[in-house]
């Protein structure tokens, strides 16, 4: 009499591990790098490239900043390609004298020596700012304002992304938030990727 609650509560116990498993397998993989390459829930639709420059006979120090700042970079433009419709085309340089990496309108990012910002949400964030977010005049001069941003489409975006209605937007100079992806840390989850590409494609649509 007592086997079969004991079986019933194995079997339950099987399918909410199978259907667990169902439920992440088309996410990406948050602790690689290249955590893009398994995720196939979006369409393509941008055309966002790059070039990493080379040094023709690199030492053992730029190959290894090379393989990393690859795989960061890889998966940054998979995420814009699929989740926004932005076409840039990007040159890609590893400058050791940059405190940590930056990114400009006519499409040039750096990356410096500290590896710790070789990774997928600071290549986003530069991509961003390649895009015009902190570099372009309609950035400065009429998306923030009071450090504000007060384009509609990415108001919104932001507030269906959190269910909060009344959510804003916030800015300076040189970054927005939240999903601005202004520090690695940030990242609590692939859906911060996500939404940051989401909000960029919506402030494309404000005139970015």
């Amino acid at each position: 009499m007592e086997r079969k609650p004991r079986l019933l509560v194995a079997i339950s116990f099987v399918m909410l591990l199978i259907a667990a498993c169902k439920k992440t397998e088309d996410l990406p993989d948050l602790t690689s790098n290249n955590v893009a390459s398994t995720s196939s829930a979006a369409a393509v639709t941008g055309n966002v490239t790059y070039t990493l420059v080379k040094s023709s006979n690199p030492t053992s120090t730029e190959q290894a900043a090379y393989t990393l700042i690859t795989a960061a970079m890889d998966s940054a433009v998979w995420y814009m390609n699929h989740y926004t419709t932005f076409t840039k085309a990007l040159t890609v340089t590893y400058v050791p004298s940059v405190a940590t990496a930056d990114g400009n309108i006519n499409g040039s990012i750096r990356f410096g020596s500290n590896t710790y910002y070789m990774n997928l949400a600071t290549a986003l964030h530069e991509i961003a700012h390649t895009v015009g977010v902190g570099t372009s005049n309609v950035w400065w001069n009429t998306l923030i304002v009071s450090g504000v941003y007060t384009g509609s489409n990415a108001t919104q975006k932001l507030r269906t992304l959190t269910g909060n209605a009344t959510a804003v937007l916030y800015g300076d100079s040189q970054h927005f938030w939240p999903f601005g992806l202004n520090y690695p840390t940030e990242v609590t989850s692939v859906y911060d990727y996500i939404y940051h590409c989401q909000i960029l494609e919506a402030m494309q649509a404000d005139g970015l």
